[in-house]
Formats: C-alpha cells, sequence, structure tokens
C-alpha cells in the first residue's frame, strides 16, 4: 500500500479554507456596500421627496396666473390659487417649525390662518425660493440634518409668476420657517 503524502491530505483543507475566507470576505464586501447605498438612500430622502412634491404640485396647477410666491404668516411661500365651484381656493407650501407644510383653505379664510395651520408634510429645515425669471423658480430645501437639495419649476402656461403677495395673520408665531 502507498504511503499518503501530507500534502495531499492538506491541500483539500487548504482549498476548502481559502474557498470559505474569499466566499466571507465578498460577503462582508457587499454588506459594507449595501449599507453604504442605503445610508445615502435614506439620507437624501426628505429633500429629494420634498423636490418630487413641489414638482408634481406645479405639473397640477399649471394654469395662467395660478401659481405665486408670497409671504404667509412670517414664512416664505408657494401659493397656488384654484377656484372650485366658484369659490376661491388658496394652497400655501411653506416651512414652518421644523416641518414642510401645506395649507389649503378658502381664500376669504386666509387672513385668519396660522402658519402652524398647515398639514405637516415633511420634516424641513428651511425652503428658499427665488424668481430666476417670470415662468422659473429656484427653490433651496435644507432637511434637519443640513442635506441640501435645490429643484428649478418652470411655470409652462405662459404667464408670469405673481410674487410678493403678503398674507399677514394676527397673533401668529412667525418664527421656525423661513
Amino acid at each position: 500500500m502507498r504511503k499518503k503524502n501530507r500534502i495531499t491530505d492538506i491541500f483539500p483543507i487548504l482549498l476548502f479554507l481559502v474557498f470559505t475566507l474569499s466566499a466571507l470576505g465578498i460577503v462582508t464586501f457587499s454588506v459594507q456596500i449595501y449599507r453604504g447605498i442605503v445610508e445615502r438612500a435614506e439620507g437624501r430622502y426628505n429633500t429629494e421627496t420634498a423636490a418630487a412634491y413641489l414638482s408634481e404640485k406645479f405639473r397640477n396647477h399649471d394654469i395662467s396666473g395660478s401659481i405665486g410666491v408670497s409671504s404667509f404668516s412670517g414664512c416664505k411661500a408657494i401659493t397656488i390659487e384654484e377656484t372650485i365651484k366658484e369659490e376661491p381656493y388658496i394652497t400655501y407650501i411653506y416651512v414652518y417649525d421644523g416641518y414642510l407644510r401645506e395649507l389649503f383653505t378658502k381664500t376669504s379664510e386666509a387672513g385668519s390662518c396660522s402658519a402652524s395651520s398647515g398639514n405637516e408634510i415633511l420634516p424641513m429645515q428651511t425652503m428658499d425660493i427665488k424668481n430666476i425669471s417670470d415662468n422659473l423658480l429656484k427653490v433651496d430645501l435644507v432637511d434637519p440634518e443640513g442635506k441640501e437639495e435645490e429643484t428649478f419649476l418652470s411655470i409652462k402656461s405662459a404667464t408670469v409668476v405673481r410674487s410678493a403677495t403678503t398674507v399677514k395673520t394676527e397673533g401668529a408665531d412667525a418664527g421656525g420657517g423661513s
């Protein structure tokens, strides 16, 4: 009977060990990549979602003269005016008290609403709105973690963006928004 060589006995074990360590390294590396992707996606969720929300609001209400920029209870706001069953309504989209908010009300009742009346949409630190041209707005969003998103909103209905309309409310706290 032939004597077995020690190398032939150890070689399959070493080969299995190398294969196992390689597989473990690949799995560990893949987990780290996945974590990084998830953290980046979660980190930008608020600002990207807010930008998509604003874009969709613009698309749905792109009617001649309906979209504007104003101040609402000390907060810079995007305004959307519309008529429903012959009654004028206004929507304010603004940041107040750490949240992107939306307030939908009858135009005649807007003066009695405060910034805290709006529905909380997403956590947001600030929203800055600038008129770039007659039909183009630039919106800068900053979430509570300091992540920034810049979006441009274009009005296609060929009407100038309304601006400088102010709605003041009595006794409303003007802090917390931008």
